[in-house]
């Protein structure tokens, strides 16, 4: 259902200049739900702040639009509400990052991979580690991830990257209210926790990074909420009405870790029996056979089971999201074996969080949090234990300073699904899963970024089933960033143009990581007057962005942009059998006529461009009218005082075969 004006988490009397703003991190377990509602009396001249660029919520997409925007040019402030930057990363409690198995190849764009670089290098820097050769060292060699860690080690990277930017950040910093004249963004008014002090933004541009799409309804945007009707969206699996209520799941991560033969039973909370029965708890999942899935699987608690496919473990729960494994460390400080605990059955799925009152808000995480920590205490009293001896394994122990919170719960919940902007394109199943022998998904040629993780449905409250669809590898449009109705504002996390079920394939943290980013690019280029798709995608490509997925052409590779430039245009060879650049590979001659028909503007066929570029004179058959397609081009080939337009010059050093990247290069 489409949202334009509804029942705010940040409610304002506009007359008084009063709002009532919810503080995340002072949200408990138990107690009055108020304690974390701030009352803000805005005075009548707060301190104002002019930018280029306001970027709020430093999650995923805002640090990596922030440092992007910065990297531009533009003076750039960045809010966060909480005292961490890293969203889901880190104060959202999931530092067992969610990427494609292949994401040591593709998958990333070259900032997120510098990001992963300092997270192993942290761990490198602090310890001793017995698996020092490894090339792609795991800290936590968990299942679920090439690369889990502890949060302070995400913290401490992106703090690292952030250094060499000169960025405004403004922790502990909520956005209240938004003034739009004319269809822009004029002011952006701000509550400052720590300082309680309200500041008014007045930037040029904004991006909405938070986690739940706060801005959105703050600028009267057009946006939906939960899941959207078949007819509208045409979606196999979509529900046959629309319903707002279904939004997926969100959870409260926590860590533990292991010590054997002692005891750390937390109290027994309220409400555990009605929490152990109804989420049910249990380690058992199923796969449905009816999907051609596994059916039920039961974890164990601990093991070292050799992996599967697809970032799947067969067997120990334990070690599913591992964070910190002591096998990796040696020395006198080398760690014990830590765990996230970050499990569907965990996961609060009663109520949404989006478009509530204050108190409701609260009321909703306090919910959320004794889910939580009822399952802890389950772990710790409950779960038959893998050696058949009773119940429970009290040598679980909550380590609070892992979340640097009082609870040990995470500061703020894992959210999976946001508010969600009508824009100018929005990505449904049909674009990204269909069987067919292709090895990508729906080609967009506004292409800002690619993605490649299942469609992973956490099921809500609302009668729904959790859900798994593999897509093909799949392309980000740049429509999907760009919503109705304010000029001046764009989505830079999970909250762009997806439904409710693809949203399961793009809320993971590459591809948010990579909307942030261009999104600040694209902001950067209106800001310049310069805002076309064509001009957005060069600067996004020259920046270590894919537009298009391959599986062998690494973000640091010279010819990396030239390539995914030629590629998006349709004048690089993008194979309908593979992933491959092959960039090494000799270009044959019906590839160099299928790249001329697109640099003159022609869509083609291969056997079409073949016989534009004879009838045109770009290309000459042999004497018995062969061309010989498939064997290699030279530069030579070409007949370019006959093309329609000047290719770039250049000096030829050598005649050929002409190898893939270098066409893209010339080309460029």
């Amino acid at each position: 259902m489409m949202r334009l004006i509804p029942l705010l988490i940040i409610t304002s009397l506009l007359q008084a200049q009063q709002y009532s703003v919810v503080d995340v991190e002072r949200v408990r377990a138990e107690g009055d739900p108020r304690v974390a509602i701030q009352s803000v009396t805005v005075p009548e001249r707060p301190r104002e702040i002019a930018c280029d660029i306001l970027v709020a919520g430093a999650g995923m997409g805002g640090v990596a639009a922030a440092m992007r925007a910065a990297a531009r040019g533009h003076s750039v402030c960045l809010t966060e509400e909480t005292n961490w930057i890293g969203g889901q990363l880190t104060s959202g409690g999931v530092p067992a990052l969610d990427e494609n198995r292949f994401i040591e190849i593709s998958g990333g764009t070259r900032t997120y991979y510098e990001m992963r670089r300092r997270i192993r290098d942290y761990y490198r820097t602090h310890y001793r580690l017995a698996a020092d050769a490894m090339e792609n060292f795991n800290p936590g060699s968990c299942y679920v991830s090439a690369l889990c860690f502890e949060p302070k080690a995400g913290v401490a990277a992106l703090e690292e990257m952030m250094r060499a930017y000169a960025i405004q950040t403004f922790p502990r910093t909520r956005v209240m209210d938004v003034e739009v004249v004319r269809g822009r963004i004029e002011s952006v008014l701000a509550y400052r926790f720590d300082r309680r002090e309200v500041v008014r933004f007045k930037p040029k541009f904004v991006l909405d990074a938070t986690e739940l799409g706060d801005l959105l309804p703050l600028a009267h945007v057009p946006y939906v909420v939960g899941s959207e009707p078949k007819s509208e969206t045409g979606e196999p699996h979509a529900s046959p009405a629309a319903n707002d209520a279904c939004v997926q799941s969100f959870t409260y991560p926590f860590a533990v870790e292991h010590r054997a033969g002692e005891l750390h039973r937390i109290a027994k909370p309220d409400e555990y029996d009605h929490f152990r029965d109804s989420q049910p708890f249990s380690l058992k999942v199923n796969y449905p056979k009816e999907y051609g899935w596994k059916g039920e699987v039961q974890y164990t608690m601990f093991g070292e089971d050799a992996p599967v496919p697809n970032n799947m473990s067969p067997r120990p729960f334990f070690a599913w999201r591992r964070l910190l494994a002591a096998k990796n460390f040696t020395g006198e400080n080398a760690p014990r074996d830590l765990a996230l605990i970050n499990w569907p059955k965990q996961d609060y799925h009663s109520e949404s969080l989006l478009d509530r009152t204050p108190l409701d808000t609260v009321r909703v995480l306090q919910q959320a949090k004794r889910v939580s920590l009822a399952f802890l205490y389950w772990l710790q009293n409950d779960l038959p234990r893998d050696d058949g001896k009773g119940n429970g394994y009290p040598e679980l122990m909550l380590r609070k300073d892992v979340m640097d919170t009082e609870d040990g719960l995470s500061k703020v919940p894992y959210i999976r699904e946001s508010r969600r902007i009508r824009g100018q394109a929005r990505v449904a199943e049909q674009d990204i899963v269909f069987e067919n022998d292709q090895p990508r998904a729906r080609w967009f040629p506004d292409s800002i970024g690619t993605g490649f993780y299942m469609v992973d449905i956490h099921p809500c409250g609302a009668n729904e089933r959790g859900r798994m669809m593999m897509p093909k590898p799949f392309q980000v449009p740049m429509g999907a960033l760009i919503p109705r109705g304010v000029t001046n504002l764009l989505a830079a996390g999970k909250n762009i143009g997806v439904t409710h079920l693809t949203n399961g394939a793009f809320r993971l943290h590459p591809i948010e990581w990579n909307v942030g980013e261009a999104a600040a690019v694209i902001a950067s280029l209106t800001l310049q007057r310069r805002g076309v798709a064509a001009d957005v995608q060069r600067e996004l490509a020259e920046a270590g962005v894919p537009l298009v997925w391959f599986d062998d052409l690494s973000v640091d590779h010279a010819a990396f942009a030239a390539i995914q430039i030629a590629a998006i245009r349709g004048e690089y060879p993008v194979g309908d059998g593979d992933l491959h650049a092959s960039p090494d590979a000799p270009l044959t001659r019906g590839e160099a006529a299928m790249a001329l028909a697109a640099r003159f503007g022609f869509k083609v066929s291969k056997a079409d461009a073949i016989a534009l570029a004879l009838k045109e004179g770009w290309m000459a058959a042999d004497h018995r009218n062969w061309f010989h397609a498939e064997l290699p081009f030279y530069w030579t080939d070409w007949r370019e005082d006959r093309f329609p337009a000047k290719l770039p010059a250049f000096r030829m050093k050598r005649t050929g075969p002409v190898r893939r990247w270098e066409m893209a290069v010339r080309l460029r």
